[in-house]
């Protein structure tokens, strides 16, 4: 291979580089019906380039979710180091809330490619779906996650949270953060002891600033 050639490939791999991290952030600014162009700028590339590398916004799309499948199946695999299933679905769960408000994108791109349509996307999609069950059952055989919640159950949950990061413009994180509290409160088999000194969490604070004023019809 000469040297024009490998220069070449690396041009290459950079563009598509670019165009990935530009996907994502236009994706998250504008969701994944953004238009094309505006990643392409993003990237600062040509649309010609875009579409030598991805011919079709669904190829791009699929691109994005696995390597946001990627993540998640990084975050399930540090939980399993912890030293309880407990502690290890109380990390994922809080990567997932925490990745839902930097990639609001994040579940859109899950349900805009179906099974059977990527081999690559069934296989890290099924592998997710059942590591994330045996972290549950794992849970419960513990007696930490009660016995009554189900996997559908954390698919809810994290359905609610995508509606709140999204309706939640003003201070998404702190909305985030707080449902999450709440939500391992309905999932623990022990609810978790009251603030001694009854002190408001700082996610309290922030969404009075912020929610609190909106529903009030306060600026």
């Amino acid at each position: 291979m000469d040297r024009s050639t490998r220069g070449a490939r690396k041009d290459q791999v950079r563009n598509r580089q670019a165009l990935l991290a530009a996907a994502r952030d236009v994706f998250r600014e504008r969701g994944i019906e953004a238009p094309l162009d505006a990643i392409a700028k993003r990237a600062g590339v040509s649309n010609a380039t875009l579409y030598r590398h991805f011919p079709t916004r669904r190829d791009l799309v699929i691109e994005i979710l696995l390597v946001n499948l990627a993540r998640s199946a990084d975050a399930l695999a540090d939980a399993d180091v912890l030293p309880s299933a407990w502690d290890g679905l109380v990390s994922y769960l809080t990567w997932h809330f925490a990745e839902q408000v930097e990639n609001p994108a994040y579940m859109s791109a899950l349900r805009a490619v179906p099974t059977g349509e990527n081999d690559e996307v069934d296989r890290l999609r099924d592998s997710t779906l059942e590591h994330l069950r045996r972290l549950l059952e794992r849970a419960k055989a513990e007696g930490a996650l009660r016995a009554d919640r189900w996997i559908e159950d954390v698919f809810l949950v994290l359905a609610l949270n995508e509606t709140l990061v999204h309706r939640s413009n003003q201070d998404p994180g702190s909305a985030s953060r707080r449902f999450l509290d709440l939500t391992l409160a309905a999932l623990a088999a022990e609810p978790p002891a009251p603030n001694p000194d009854g002190t408001e969490p700082t996610a309290i604070l922030s969404l009075r600033r912020t929610l609190g004023r909106e529903l009030a019809g306060l600026p």
